[in-house]
């Protein structure tokens, strides 16, 4: 739209600019050939009163020898009706000759000259001339008339003068209309081309839009009213979610109600459980104390083995509760994993100091989550770490993270023994052990734990290792 705005409107100013040019030299040629002709008109009407005059003249000359040969009045009628009809031509002449200077001198003369020798008409009659007297004042009457044509003809002539320059004026503001008329009609042609030129392009374009426009047009109908079925199967399906959402409402209050009996049924059985084996273990404990003489020997192993199984038991029914209660420590919270780091460190510090040992995080972000249990979580990622390293080797533990458009994905490196390929999930199960407690203390239930927790969270949890040479737990964290 903007090309075309631009290209009508340069054309516009340009054409409209060179065609007030042309009509106005146009213009200013017809009133200069306006006055040329009426110039013109001027002249011939000059040359016609002139040659009027003179026939005057000489009807005045003819008739007044005519009168003064034969003495008939009828003549000196005639006279003085040459005469009135020559006062009144040279009234008419004299306002188209005044501006020329050459022309009024011999309007002058001849005025003059009629005046003065043409207006002693009835003196000349009362004379008593003889006849030859007469005939000489006739002759000379002739030479004065003779005169009298003689400046009619130089006006004549310098008429005629004028005439033929006013005519080369009147053909050269002529050419000069017609220059500027086919001037106007080339520019208004090549105008015209050159807008056509210019807007056939995007007349084309046009047309190939319109055309593209009425396919999309046919597509859009088609699409909508593939959408229109759409919709119409949205509809249903939408009433099918919905009864799907009332119908798991319900499922999740029934599994509310069932996850609380759980929790009920968790802690009472782990108190029932437990009562047992502390009764066991007082049991044992009273049958020690009563009867130390009677125990010798593989006697005092077998009760250490007992003591030992009783304590694990113990230790396993106190992970379990807790395993039941992750995700009822509190509510949701914005947690700083810097501060949470740098209590884990006090927790540690008297282990840290006894095995040298560097735990090492990066700049860590703020989270949403269950601050207990995020707590626990890199808690016991970085116990695992510290744990399954070599009596020898100085434990090391590297956080990391990567921030990406939903999570955060953390890294927590160690240098330890490593995981075998094999056991990558394996390790994430419940009571799930790859050695023996004689070589590393656990029930294996931390890493479950783990997993729970970053579940909790919306996340997944994986392991990467180069097996003898450390680990590393990689987890995300949803935004």
């Amino acid at each position: 739209m903007k090309r075309i705005r631009k290209i009508g409107l340069t054309n516009f100013i340009f054409l409209i600019a060179s065609l007030i040019l042309v009509i106005i030299l146009i213009a200013f040629s017809f009133t200069k050939n306006a006055e040329t002709a009426s110039m013109i008109a001027e002249s011939w009407q000059v040359k016609n009163n002139l040659r009027r005059i003179s026939s005057s003249v000489s009807y005045m000359e003819t008739r007044k020898l005519a009168y003064v040969y034969t003495r008939d009045r009828s003549y000196k009628k005639a006279f003085e009706a040459s005469h009135e009809e020559f006062d009144s031509l040279m009234i008419d002449l004299e306002p188209l000759v005044v501006d020329n200077k050459y022309q009024w001198e011999r309007f002058q003369k001849v005025n003059e000259s009629v005046n003065k020798h043409f207006s002693e008409f009835d003196s000349s009659i009362l004379e008593e001339d003889t006849l030859l007297s007469q005939i000489e004042k006739g002759n000379a009457q002739m030479l004065y008339a003779e005169k009298i044509q003689l400046y009619l003809d130089e006006m004549i002539e310098e008429e005629n003068n004028l005439l033929a320059e006013r005519n080369n004026n009147y053909d050269i503001w002529t050419f000069l209309i017609i220059i500027g008329i086919v001037s106007a009609t080339f520019i208004v042609g090549l105008s015209l081309y050159n807008l056509i030129r210019k807007i056939r392009p995007l007349v084309e374009e046009l047309i190939e839009t319109k055309e593209n426009l009425e396919v999309t047009n046919s597509s859009l109908n088609k699409t909508l009213d593939a959408l229109h079925k759409s919709n119409e199967q949205k509809k249903i399906e939408i009433k099918a979610r919905e009864r799907a959402i009332r119908i798991t409402e319900k499922l999740n209050d029934a599994l509310s109600a069932k996850n609380q009996q759980l929790d009920h049924f968790a802690y009472v059985a782990s108190h029932d459980l437990q009562e047992p084996l502390r009764t066991v273990s007082n049991y044992l404990e009273i049958y020690q104390e009563d009867f130390p003489d009677k125990i010798e020997g593989e006697a005092v192993m077998y009760f250490e083995f007992i003591n030992s199984a009783v304590d694990r038991m113990r230790n396993l029914i106190s992970g379990l509760l807790s395993f039941s209660r992750l995700g009822t420590s509190g509510q949701i919270e914005k947690i700083d994993l810097n501060e949470t780091i740098a209590k884990i460190k006090d927790d540690f510090s008297a282990v840290v100091e006894e095995r040298d040992i560097t735990i090492e995080s990066d700049p860590l972000p703020i989270i949403e989550g269950y601050r207990i249990e995020i707590k626990q979580l890199f808690q016991n990622l970085i116990s695992n770490g510290i744990k399954f390293t070599e009596p020898n080797t100085r434990p090391h533990i590297k956080i990391s993270f990567d921030e990406c458009e939903n999570f955060y994905n953390f890294h927590i490196r160690d240098n330890g023994i490593g995981i075998p390929d094999k056991d990558f999930e394996k390790i994430f199960d419940m009571f799930s052990r790859l050695h023996s407690t004689k070589d590393y203390e656990g029930q294996g239930i931390g890493l479950a734990f783990c997993k729970k927790i970053v579940e909790l969270h919306q996340g997944k949890i994986w392991a990467t290792s180069d097996f003898g040479k450390g680990s590393t737990i990689h987890f995300t964290i949803k935004k």
